[in-house]
């Protein structure tokens, strides 16, 4: 463990403030759950609470499924990372942080983005290049984003249509049934 010479006391609820400098290193936002754990010292370990990534392997096989079916590039993330691509390039991306503008869609509560939005390519990792059409959809559960499901065209010319929109939608609404947030 790290010391970070950081002391708080309990209040009289039982609460505890995770001071900002460590929520913000750690990416811990405000109603993000956290689980915790006890360790054989008498430590406890708070570890952000990502019930989606358990669902890796299954995510992997439906991005296979995704590819085999239009053609185009499958990327699945959680809130935090790439836990499943297929498709050309896309797989050296799995276990690759998901791009601070990703991160900003999946904060803000109601990804309909403007309409001047909509048409941008969203970068899913920093530093990744605009490519071909891209179309994504937000998995939800519970009314919590748990992250998104991305199709993305191979080609740069290609352009994605309803049947992609309607698989990425499809993707995204069963991958979010398979958690209980």
């Amino acid at each position: 463990m790290k010391a970070t010479g950081i002391v708080r006391r309990i209040d009289d609820l039982g609460r505890i403030v995770i001071p900002k400098e460590i929520r913000k290193t750690l990416k811990v936002k405000e109603g993000m759950p956290l689980e915790i754990y006890t360790d054989q010292e008498g430590g406890i370990i708070l570890k952000k609470y990502l019930p989606f990534s358990e669902f890796s392997s299954l995510a992997e096989e439906y991005a296979e499924c995704m590819v085999q079916q239009t053609g185009a590039r499958a990327i699945i993330t959680d809130r935090e990372k790439v836990i499943a691509a297929a498709g050309g390039a896309g797989r050296g991306l799995k276990g690759q942080a998901i791009s601070e503008r990703l991160e900003r869609i999946l904060d803000d509560r109601d990804e309909q983005l403007p309409a001047s939005e909509r048409k941008r390519f969203i970068p899913v990792t920093e530093g990744m290049e605009a490519g071909g059409d891209q179309i994504f959809s937000v998995i939800r559960s519970g009314g919590e984003i748990l992250g998104a499901v991305f199709l993305q065209a191979k080609e740069p010319g290609r352009k994605l249509g309803e049947l992609e929109r309607k698989v990425a939608a499809i993707a995204a609404e069963f991958l979010g049934r398979q958690v209980n947030v």
